[in-house]
């Protein structure tokens, strides 16, 4: 949360929305970051761990997430923005963070949390 406050009070100086709507909350909060935690961290990064180091495991799924996000960024246009490399690293190294705590962690509940805390500081400050 810190570096969000940062970045739009400092850097971009962009408005904060606190209107989030229930749909928001639903889907985009609570639900994305379940079923993609589920998804990545819960059953694809433990079964590639089965056959595979972590970390070449790790990095797989980091990639795999990344991919994920595709279709929305092309549907709300974002490839055609210049920030588009960032945004991508910024998911892939996200992706990665969150696999390395699910593994610190052993917990599907701690990479849950913080990524649908991610998610609302996406929609709040973004």
């Amino acid at each position: 949360m810190s570096y969000f406050i940062v970045q739009n009070l400092i850097l971009t100086q962009s408005e904060w929305d606190f209107n989030l709507g229930f749909d928001k909350w639903l889907n985009v909060i609570i639900l994305v970051g379940i079923t993609e935690e589920i998804v990545f961290r819960g059953f694809l990064l433990k079964k590639l761990m089965q056959r595979i180091t972590f970390w070449k495991a790790n990095t797989i799924t980091a990639f795999l997430f990344l991919t994920i996000h595709f279709p929305i960024w092309y549907r709300n246009g974002l490839f055609e923005s210049p920030g588009i490399l960032l945004t991508c690293m910024n998911v892939l190294i996200i992706g990665f963070i969150f696999g390395v705590i699910y593994k610190k962690t052993n917990s599907l509940w701690s990479v849950i949390i913080i990524h649908s805390v991610y998610n609302l500081c996406i929609s709040i400050f973004m």
